[in-house]
């Protein structure tokens, strides 16, 4: 496999001193190369240091292009390894390096619905004969139009292709009119959990635990969906963070840990086998190689020969921040699908990072200074967390030849997920809060910072504070100039911002009800709709619950429509929606708000459970909510425990929702059901079989 950096790049960024590191190179492992000594790593050894007023460049094309005040570059790969060593002695104890548990974020623009379906299809284009008239269809429920995003399911509107299986194997259905045909089920040798289509490819992509975590990628030639093909198979270091498309090159997001360390534990009790254990795991740090860093790569041999394998990133486009940000690295890579996932280009961080957000031209990194979270008190936590700031690291996209760095900048406080950042006439807008979203602080509190791109800089110019003391942020949006953010402990405020000058965003109104949305989605110029859980004023969870917000006076929002969901709701039910932790199950399509659910509660006077499981069709009305429908996929009604359907109700459960012509397809572990969109009328389940 031909590597992507050019020989001459190489050699101006790391000639000699990178010697088998470079193009050409042999596998790296921990014990192939010799030890190196940190006794002296200063000076040159250190990533070039940069200012606002001193900014390095790269020597050559391959490289990121701009060094700034955010990410420093390296001299040579003997600097990187030294970079590790030297942090790495600070952190390793009896045990090992111990970072800490990962701060998890809840895996939570102008552009309305409709644009970002159109820009779905045009990365899902259907492939099928040309005298054969397309179907109108809906895409993934994307955040940017223009870039789709890896899903669970997808289509082209001739096939529905998902990963919802119960033995996390490919199926590919052709649907036509309501009718269902199962054309080809493939294993592909581990559990991928997430796709991107490109005309006749797929790509599978999960984390599998192995020797660590490794993220797998395979691509698979579907041109003929009675016989897919996987065509290519590759595995590297790292946890899978996610993955866009647009324009025909995917964008993959990695996080690895370093590996091949065989540490040292203590061996009896006393200080003495401590300090020991400490004294061998130094050692093995001060005799580490790169190939312990940096991530590596495997492309299988699909023929049975023997795979390649090497360093998955060249030294020269390995990246530092200036606050130390942990020992592990992001990577962003690029695989332009014409030519497939044999060829890639990369640009790598030293850094923990787990939250993307991407525009059609850019890829946006937010990382963490690395925080032994697990090691604090509780007061410490909270004083920690005051401060604390959150790194966001700007990449162009826009080419597939490589990643190019751009820019850095920083917020304080913590994001939720991926609409916590958003892009609008080139400022990035970041909404955070000011304590971990795992931990409630009494003074937490949440805001809105307006970064601009002032040469290799994201340089704060506004921001605005004081939302939510004493909670935390549960969604965000982002609609042109405004935005909308939702904070929850026991009420739910819901704030309405003005960013139309970026220098001074203002809140201009809020909203304190029970409950809490945890997805908003604009469904018109003044309107929001809320997906999310009802509350007592005590802040207990009561079930799911749909809203809808009329904010066209920003200065007076309102909750013009409320529905729980099914409308017969008890509060000892207990109900949910996939849509509450991922966006993607979400659809809203001809004013029609889809939401798939289920529902579980108790019967005392029958003495037993019951179970109920769709999807709810909410027509959205300038001022009021109205429930359709409640689509279940099976029968009508709900599921008593001693019925035969109980078990196929449960597998059955949707989890995504698609429109193709005049047909609502609802995508479960167990199959799909369909049912008419004039009428609702069900049509007939198709059951996966069990091989």
């Amino acid at each position: 496999m031909r590597r992507l950096l050019a020989a001459t790049v190489a050699a101006l960024l790391v000639a000699s001193a990178c010697g088998a590191d470079d193009e050409g190179q042999t596998p790296t492992t921990a014990s192939a190369t010799t030890a190196v000594t940190t006794t002296d790593t200063t000076g040159a050894e250190q990533p070039t240091s940069t200012t606002r007023g001193d900014t390095a460049t790269t020597a050559g094309s391959g490289g990121p292009v701009l060094v700034t005040v955010g990410l420093r570059a390296f001299a040579s790969c003997d600097a990187i390894l030294n970079y590790y060593i030297e942090n790495a002695l600070e952190l390793v104890g009896p045990y090992g390096l111990d970072g800490g548990p990962s701060i998890w974020r809840g895996d939570s623009d102008d552009a309305m619905v409709e644009e970002a379906m159109a820009a779905a299809e045009a990365d899902a284009a259907p492939a099928t004969n040309a005298s054969q008239s397309a179907p109108s269809f809906t895409g993934t429920n994307v955040q940017v139009a223009g870039v789709d995003e890896a899903d669970l399911v997808k289509t082209d509107g001739f096939y529905i292709y998902s990963l919802l299986d119960e033995r996390s194997r490919l199926r590919i259905v052709e649907v036509e009119g309501g009718v269902m045909n199962l054309q080809a089920t493939l294993d592909v040798g581990f559990e991928p959990r997430e796709m991107l289509l490109h005309e006749d490819t797929l790509l599978l992509v999960a984390t599998e635990w192995r020797v660590g975590a490794v993220t797998r990628i395979a691509q698979v030639d579907i041109s003929d969906r009675r016989s897919p093909e996987v065509v290519a198979d590759l595995s590297m270091d790292g946890l899978y963070n996610g993955a866009r498309l647009s324009d025909g090159v995917a964008r993959v997001v990695i996080t690895s840990n370093p590996v091949g360390i065989e540490w040292e534990h203590p061996q009896g009790s006393g200080l003495r086998a401590e300090q020991e254990a400490i004294e061998a795991n130094r050692e093995l740090v001060r005799n580490s190689t790169l190939g312990n860093w940096l991530p590596a790569y495997v492309q299988a041999d699909l023929e049975g020969g023997a795979p390649e394998w090497g360093q998955l990133v060249d030294c020269s486009n390995v990246l530092a921040p200036g606050v130390f940000s942990g020992l592990n690295t992001l990577s962003i890579l690029l695989f332009d699908l014409s030519a497939g996932i044999t060829d890639w280009t990369t640009a790598s961080v030293v850094a923990e990072g787990d939250t993307i957000y991407a525009t059609p031209e850019s890829v946006y990194v937010a990382t963490s200074r690395w925080v032994n979270w697990g090691a604090l008190s509780e007061d410490d936590v909270r004083s920690e967390s005051r401060g604390y700031a959150t790194l966001i690291h700007k990449f162009d996209t826009s080419g597939s030849s490589r990643p190019v760095y751009e820019a850095s900048g920083e917020v304080e406080g913590f994001l939720l997920n991926q609409f916590s950042m958003d892009e609008h006439n080139g400022d990035l807008r970041v909404a955070a809060t000011a304590g971990p979203s795992w931990w409630w602080t009494e003074d937490s509190e949440s805001h809105v910072t307006v970064l601009r791109p002032v040469g290799d800089v994201l340089e704060e110019i506004g921001s605005v504070w004081g939302l939510g003391e004493g909670e935390r942020i549960f969604s965000v949006r982002f609609m042109g100039p405004d935005a909308y953010v939702v904070t929850f402990r026991q009420v739910d405020p819901l704030y309405a911002l003005d960013l139309s000058d970026p220098t001074n965003p203002e809140v201009l109104g809020e909203l304190k009800i029970p409950g809490f949305s945890s997805y908003l989605h604009p469904v018109g110029e003044d309107r929001l709709l809320g997906v999310g859980q009802d509350a007592s004023l005590e802040g207990r969870v009561e079930g799911l619950q749909v809203s809808l917000f009329d904010v066209s006076d920003p200065t007076d929002p309102i909750r013009v429509a409320q529905l729980p969901l099914p409308e017969d709701h008890d509060p000892d039910m207990y109900s949910w929606s996939p849509v509450e932790n991922d966006h993607r199950a979400f659809l809203y399509f001809e004013d029609l708000a889809y939401v798939p659910y289920h529902s579980y509660w108790w019967e005392d006077d029958e003495d037993y459970h019951v179970l109920d499981a769709g999807v709810a069709v909410v027509e959205v009305r300038s001022g009021d909510l109205v429930l359709e429908a409640l689509l279940r996929p099976l029968e009508d009604g709900p599921v008593r425990e001693d019925d035969r359907l109980w078990n196929r109700a449960w597998r059955s459960v949707p989890q995504r929702v698609m429109v193709i012509d005049d047909w609502l397809y609802s995508v479960s572990s167990f199959g799909i059901g369909v049912h008419r969109t004039d009428n609702w009328e069900r049509g007939t389940f198709l059951e996966y079989p069990e091989r």
